[in-house]
């Protein structure tokens, strides 16, 4: 995945990342109460980078790849005219790492639960919820049952992701008596041209990194790396009661 996000940094600028980021919390800006804004599991395409120039709120990130922090700084940087020290972008995972002190205004947790059982998610709610207040927004991504990776007969399906959500599994992680769902949206989708010539540069860095000469080993890789034409996410917004 390191590989990944070096292909990525190459060919994706930033003003293509806000140009592309159609997250919906935005269109609940209005109620955000105070405190701080917290991407987990940030990457490098984060709201953040949004945020470093509109907002004097505090800034938080989180990601298990420090590489991935250092570019998200510097892209932050770039919108913003200048780094900011406060910025808190922090290496560390959900699950095994202690959370910074809230209240937290905002938490985006795009493409993070998935990754995860479904049991384990509800621990991790769990520990988010101890540092929300009442109208602190969360704004989620997950693959939906309908994802393409969803293949039950391959027995290699679950191995990478955990678990691929239906509505009912996001209705039990956040119920309607502690959060208000201000937004949902069940999307299938087919990437767009950036991100075929993303995963095919990952797969021509990935031949080079391993140094394979075999041509069919070569013709795989890049198969694999492309095969993926498509994606299906459920998108929420939820505010806290």
């Amino acid at each position: 995945m390191q590989l990944y996000w070096k292909a990525f940094e190459q060919l994706v600028s930033t003003d293509h990342i806000l140009e592309n980021d159609l997250n919906p919390i935005y269109h609940f800006e209005d109620q955000l109460v105070d405190g701080a804004i917290f991407d987990i599991g940030c990457g490098q395409t984060s709201p953040l980078i949004r945020y470093a120039e509109i907002t004097e709120r505090r800034l938080i990130g989180m990601d298990n790849e420090a590489s991935q922090l250092v570019k998200l700084r510097s892209r932050m940087a770039e919108i913003a005219g200048a780094d900011n020290k406060e910025w808190e972008l922090i290496t560390g995972d959900l699950k095994h790492s202690q959370l910074p002190n809230g209240p937290y205004a905002m938490v985006v947790m795009y493409n993070i639960l998935h990754f995860f059982s479904l049991n384990e998610c509800k621990e991790l709610i769990a520990k988010i919820d101890q540092h929300l207040i009442t109208g602190s927004l969360i704004s989620i991504c997950v693959h939906s049952t309908k994802h393409p990776a969803n293949n039950p007969p391959n027995p290699d399906a679950l191995n990478y992701f955990k678990h691929f959500f239906t509505q009912s599994d996001l209705d039990t992680l956040f119920p309607a008596k502690e959060f208000h769902r201000l937004y949902h949206a069940d999307i299938e989708r087919d990437y767009e041209k950036t991100d075929g010539k993303v995963t095919a540069l990952w797969a021509e860095k990935v031949i080079t990194d391993m140094k394979i000469k075999d041509h069919r080993t070569k013709t795989e890789i890049r198969r694999d790396a492309t095969s993926q034409k498509s994606t299906a996410e459920i998108i929420n917004v939820y505010r806290k009661r």
